[in-house]
């Protein structure tokens, strides 16, 4: 799906997965899953239909660069700007986006019936020793075949027939990397900007998602009266600080890098991915070297097998996942905080909307950017730390 919006082979976005898959074994947030991802080919997409494939090296390339240095300047600190309801609108916003984008799928009885097959037993069978999302797809799969079902396969769906194929000839090819002149570069800078920071929030976003998850506090900062970053409470006192956010943000950094090599497109932390990883019994280093490893074995062996999955299945999969993705509970707590007339209750429902809307609507930096901007103005900061904990001795 993101190849087909870039206008690519479905190869450069497997091939994206795999350099970023890599790469996340050094550095990133065990638990996070990084591929290529929506909110990273929609500007690519745009631009690509305006004028062509060629610069879509050089885009990534400086993404990777303004990533770079957002790493090395700290830049992870801004996760701290994000409040819950921030977090919770972005997404409501990105479990809506997935969900729709699944109703082609979904637009036949038969393809709703595997769908919601496949779903069910993603949501609801046990996912050790076999995780539950394969069962479903098996399952969803074998019925399609088994009934005799007019629904399309993963490889009717490709637009290039090679995609499948497998072998040698799924191997990535290095891209012509041309010296940019200036006006290359005032078309592509831009469009960078947008890829970088929307990548480097999703990454974080997913980091933090697994936190949450996990109960651990890996990627929160914690602060002392004067502003300074402490250890985190029941470190010893002599270990070095593990600055895992921003080892998260140079690892995001270099499988971009990576990926331009093997001529990809870049990509980030998948939130709805990382939310599947969970739920199937993975969150260490393991399940991120099974992740490479698997797709890497996806292009090479097994892809004339994968081909023949059903698209339904696939959806249903996608489906759970939006679902999963969508903050229920903490948009139901702050809906009914509004009823029983809490305090600031109204102004952290508005954030939340607004935020939701424009992620959904306008684009996924522009709302997250609002609605830090709105909190931190209901707040009567010009600059805060929404999410900071202030360690106590």
């Amino acid at each position: 799906a993101c190849s087909s919006i870039v206008g690519t082979s479905a190869l450069a976005g497997l091939w994206s997965s795999v350099s970023l898959g890599v790469t996340s074994l050094v550095g990133m947030r065990p638990g996070v899953i990084a591929g290529s991802a929506a909110v990273v080919v929609v500007p690519l997409g745009v631009f690509t239909k305006a004028h062509g494939l060629e610069l879509v090296p050089l885009i990534i390339i400086i993404a990777t660069i303004l990533e770079f240095i957002a790493g090395l300047v700290g830049f992870a600190k801004v996760l701290d700007l994000i409040s819950a309801e921030v977090l919770a609108g972005f997404l409501n916003a990105l479990g809506i986006a997935l969900l729709m984008s699944q109703l082609g799928a979904l637009s036949t009885p038969q393809g709703a019936a595997l769908a919601g097959i496949c779903a069910v037993i993603t949501q609801f069978l046990p996912s050790a020793p076999i995780p539950s999302s394969l069962v479903g797809l098996a399952v969803a799969t074998g019925a399609g075949y088994a009934l005799n079902l007019d629904v399309p396969t993963l490889a009717q769906k490709a637009k290039d027939p090679t995609t499948f194929a497998g072998g040698l000839a799924a191997l990535p090819k290095i891209p012509e990397i041309h010296i940019p002149t200036l006006d290359d570069l005032t078309l592509a800078v831009p469009v960078a900007v947008s890829i970088a920071f929307i990548s480097l929030l999703e990454t974080l976003l997913a980091a933090r998602l697994v936190d949450d998850k996990k109960c651990e506090e890996l990627c929160s900062f914690f602060y002392d009266e004067n502003g300074e970053l402490v250890p985190p409470p029941g470190a010893e006192g002599d270990e070095p600080l593990a600055d895992v956010p921003t080892e998260t943000i140079l690892s995001l950094a270099a499988g971009n890098g990576l990926s331009v090599l093997a001529g990809g497109f870049g990509g980030c932390g998948l939130v709805p991915q990382t939310i599947l990883n969970l739920n199937s019994g993975g969150g260490g280093q393991i399940a991120t070297g099974a992740y490479a490893a698997s797709m890497i074995l996806f292009a090479l062996v097994i892809a004339p097998l994968v081909g023949q999955i059903s698209n339904p299945a696939i959806a249903g999969i996608m489906v759970q996942v939006s679902l999963e993705t969508i903050q229920w509970q903490p948009t139901f707590d702050t809906v009914k905080g509004v009823f029983e007339n809490k305090e600031g209750a109204i102004i952290r429902l508005g954030v939340l909307v607004i935020t939701t809307l424009l992620c959904y609507y306008v684009d996924f930096a522009v709302g997250i950017t609002a609605g830090v901007v709105l909190d931190l103005i209901s707040q009567g900061k010009i600059g805060g730390m929404g999410r900071t904990e202030i360690a106590k001795n």
